[in-house]
């Protein structure tokens, strides 16, 4: 069954110089950032909303096919519903693997690794980042994705002394809590993060299928074990709109 609310909430100024084809994608948009609808929620089609607007259905194709484009709705067997997908604070302000945060949202959670590597630091970067005596990493940096769609990018910093031979027995689509614990029996414990407002990067962006310089939030977050160890670095981007939002609102109090 399709959603009629997108056709009551939607409108067309027919006295505005504005396509009404950019009208209608723009009106979606402000429903689905306001959380009037959220992700996979349902759609009129395209001739129904044509229907219900008085226009002809060539501008509402053309209204789907930019949303589509663009990574905010989807054309599925059901129908065209939400695919934009918003990270709220849940996984920014709880000790919370990301993995589990996304089964918790009710998403199939998928791993994709784009990077792996051992690496050796400089002294200063590494103490920088709170490593007090490690130098060699396991670097990885792999995407988060729920139900397919980019969510994070997260990579992290293994120190090698407390993980031997981690560069050979990584598994690179495996949540990296549970493996941690399962090969090595360190389990994280306690965890420090602090988050940003920031503009993804060209590179970033593309990992996240997001325009370069959109709106994001990074995230720096240090994880320590049972005995105060600390085992992960990690550094993540993500963008969620209704986080920035209110990363904006908090400066904006502050100041």
């Amino acid at each position: 069954m399709q959603n009629s609310k997108f056709s009551e909430w939607i409108t067309i100024d027919r006295r505005s110089k504005k396509a009404f084809d950019i009208q209608i994608k723009e009106s979606m948009k402000a429903l689905i950032f306001d959380h009037t609808f959220y992700y996979q929620d349902l759609l009129p089609t395209p001739d129904e909303l044509a229907t219900t607007l008085h226009l002809d259905v060539d501008y509402v194709m053309s209204a789907y096919d930019q949303l589509i484009r663009e990574n905010h709705i989807k054309k599925t067997s059901r129908g065209y519903e939400v695919s934009f997908l918003e990270l709220t604070n849940y996984f920014f302000d709880r000790n919370t693997a990301i993995y589990d945060a996304i089964i918790a949202l009710g998403l199939t959670p998928s791993i994709e690794c784009v990077r792996r590597a051992v690496i050796e630091l400089a002294d200063g970067t590494a103490k920088e980042m709170g490593f007090l005596h490690e130098r060699r990493f396991l670097y990885i940096n792999r995407i988060y994705k729920g139900n397919g769609i980019p969510l994070i990018i997260l990579e992290n910093y293994l120190p090698i002394t407390l993980f031997p031979d981690i560069d050979k027995r990584f598994v690179d689509d495996l949540p990296l809590n549970k493996f941690l614990q399962t090969t090595y029996g360190i389990s994280a414990q306690t965890s420090h993060r602090v988050t940003r407002a920031v503009n993804l990067s060209i590179e970033v962006a593309g990992y996240l299928n997001e325009p370069a310089g959109s709106p994001s939030i990074s995230s720096t977050n240090h994880v320590y074990d049972k005995y105060h160890r600390l085992i992960d670095y990690g550094q993540s981007h993500s963008v969620s709109s209704y986080y920035f939002q209110s990363m904006i609102n908090r400066f904006a109090m502050a100041e």
